[in-house]
């Protein structure tokens, strides 16, 4: 499975909460995401060793219903963000016996613009 590349950037506006939903389609019908879990890793480049976010079903950072992804990022934490460019990877362990198999989702970049009231 090949990871979806995003070609425009997620935007986090600084000091504002960020949510961003995907509704996971594949052949015209609904991924069944039930069990699935997801974790997100962004980070200045691709070869940084200091992931700048970091979100899994775990943390509650991403959220999954049906075949909906969802991620969010309180402001608080949004409002500390000095940085304005990162890469990111989006994957999927899928459930099961393990190994569990896990594929990558999507890739692409976070944006941060400053916020005005941040």
């Amino acid at each position: 499975m090949l990871p979806y590349v995003r070609k425009d950037p997620l935007t986090i506006v600084q000091g504002c909460t960020f949510i961003h939903t995907w509704e996971w389609i594949a052949g015209g019908q609904p991924v069944d995401l039930t069990g699935a879990e997801f974790e997100l890793v962004a980070k200045a480049s691709a070869d940084s060793s200091a992931p700048l976010i970091h979100l899994t079903t775990s943390n509650a950072g991403i959220t999954v219903s049906g075949n909906a992804i969802s991620l969010r990022i309180e402001e608080d934490i949004t409002r500390a963000y000095i940085w304005r460019n990162a890469v990111f990877d989006l994957r999927v362990k899928w459930p099961g016996a393990e190994p569990r198999r896990v594929d990558p989702f999507m890739t692409g970049r976070f944006e941060v613009r400053p916020g005005v009231l941040a």
